[in-house]
């Protein structure tokens, strides 16, 4: 293989080449609800055939006000059921051949080569699942994510192996009708997803209708609109946010799209669990290297799915774009 010198002149052959000490990501950093999730919302479970949510899904059929020697209904109820979710896995491999250790195994390196593609197999995989947590069950192997979830049977007739039809309190609050963004019709939805002190405690769209929202609290109001504040924790992570009844609205890139513009989801967190596997939690395999080559290969493993335990809470608009 050719080679050409780095060293032309007298300058560049004895001068270290000057390369800054940091690599700069310019792929990851748009991932807001797998960052949100994974530090608040995670669940580790060993093993087992499938992931299990317990649901309660009706009161008591018996029980209430009384006099004297009256009979009392004592009647059990059958008030809770399972939703079953399978093991999404998911992997990133990291390989390297002999000769790129060798020209990388000098005190000039800008980073250690090995340590650089591992921290990048974890941004890859953080990516993967982040894309994963917004999947609409299109590919079986996907995480469940929130578009196939948050639904009322449009895009999947069951959800944890629970059928949405006939069971009213696994359908979630959708809008497939409103086009145009109005503070009226966001209010609505919220309302929808609103019972007592249960409420929405995220909102997630495109940029696009992010931008929307942003223009609305431009218009002249009879009264103060002020959609300005930030959610503490998202803002250290470098998440800018906007305020809507005082829950935070971010942009996530992973949205899906509807048409050219988007979705907009209102979630309520108190229900969301990311499930992982203990033994496959960003578990890094050790090294192998195969007996006729001068490489090796490790792959970074993760399982899991996500579940959602209420989806009436759930909402979102399919069709806003103006």
């Amino acid at each position: 293989m050719a080679v050409t010198p780095i060293g032309t002149n007298t300058v560049t052959a004895l001068s270290r080449r000057l390369i800054l000490p940091r690599i700069v990501d310019n792929v990851y950093n748009s991932n807001p609800l797998f960052f949100r999730w994974y530090h608040a919302n995670k669940f580790t479970q060993q093993g087992g055939t499938q992931i299990e949510q317990p649901l309660m899904y009706s009161r008591m059929a018996a029980g209430g006000s009384y006099q004297g020697y009256q009979l009392l209904n004592v009647s059990p109820t059958d008030s809770v059921q399972n939703a079953a979710f399978p093991w999404a896995q998911y992997y990133t491999p990291v390989t390297v051949d002999g000769l790129t250790l060798l020209r990388a195994d000098s005190p000039l390196a800008i980073a250690d080569f090995v340590a650089t593609q591992f921290k990048q197999a974890e941004m890859d995989m953080a990516d993967n699942l982040g894309a994963g947590l917004w999947s609409d069950g299109a590919n079986a192997l996907d995480i469940i994510g929130l578009r196939q979830a948050i639904d009322n049977g449009t895009i999947s007739s069951t959800y944890g192996a629970i059928a949405h039809s006939g069971n009213s309190w696994w359908n979630a609050q959708i809008d497939s009708t409103t086009t145009t963004m109005t503070l009226i019709a966001l209010q609505n939805l919220f309302g929808s997803c609103t019972q007592g002190g249960r409420a929405p405690t995220i909102i997630f769209s495109t940029q696009a209708n992010y931008n929307r929202y942003w223009n609305l609290n431009l218009t002249p109001q009879q009264f103060p609109v002020q959609p300005g504040g930030r959610d503490m924790q998202l803002a250290q992570a470098g998440f800018e946010n906007l305020l809507f009844n005082g829950v935070p609205w971010l942009v996530d890139s992973h949205v899906p799209t509807s048409g050219t513009e988007g979705n907009i989801f209102f979630l309520n967190e108190d229900y969301a669990q990311v499930v992982t596997a203990t033994r496959a939690d960003f578990h890094l395999q050790d090294f192998q290297t195969p007996v006729n080559q001068d490489a090796m290969t490790a792959l970074l493993l993760w399982a899991g799915n996500l579940t959602l335990g209420n989806i009436q809470r759930q909402g979102k608009f399919t069709a806003i774009a103006a």
